[in-house]
């Protein structure tokens, strides 16, 4: 499986952790990927790209909405949790195999770091930094896509 499609295929494992439905998504070659809360400004955009360290030409960038929140997670997080607004961001970056799944969550209050890692060890990767962020507190919800 193409590194790509690996890690755009863990970013949407992270919802199976929370529920039971499963879906797949295809990208051109690239090895780091960002998904970004489609409520978010320009200006929150660029700041999470900024936090997470890369240009918008240097990754593939996934926009997600509040009905996929709610498609994938409306039978386990409460209303409270998914909102009417998606601001919560990704970023996955594989690493060496082997070296371990490194997660780093900043202004996400509801999804844990081990939720995160434990999904993309299950879904097989090995090698990886991930972050999870968003401009202000929010649950996190919105890192599936």
């Amino acid at each position: 499986m193409k590194i790509k499609n690996k890690i755009v295929s863990v970013l949407m494992a992270t919802c199976l952790v929370f529920s039971s439905f499963g879906f797949s998504r295809s990208f051109a070659d690239s090895s780091k990927v960002v998904t970004i809360g489609v409520n978010n400004t320009a200006e929150q955009k660029q700041t999470i790209l900024n936090y997470f360290g890369v240009k918008e030409n240097e990754v593939e960038i996934v926009t997600v909405n509040n009905q996929e929140e709610r498609a994938y997670l409306g039978k386990v997080a409460t209303e409270e949790q998914l909102g009417r607004k998606t601001y919560s961001c990704a970023y996955v970056e594989p690493t060496t195999e082997g070296s371990g799944i490194n997660v780093k969550t900043a202004n996400i209050t509801w999804v844990t770091s081990s939720m995160v890692a434990t999904t993309l060890s299950t879904a097989g990767l090995t090698g990886a930094n991930c972050v999870i962020a968003a401009v202000f507190p929010v649950s996190g919800t919105g890192i599936c896509i």
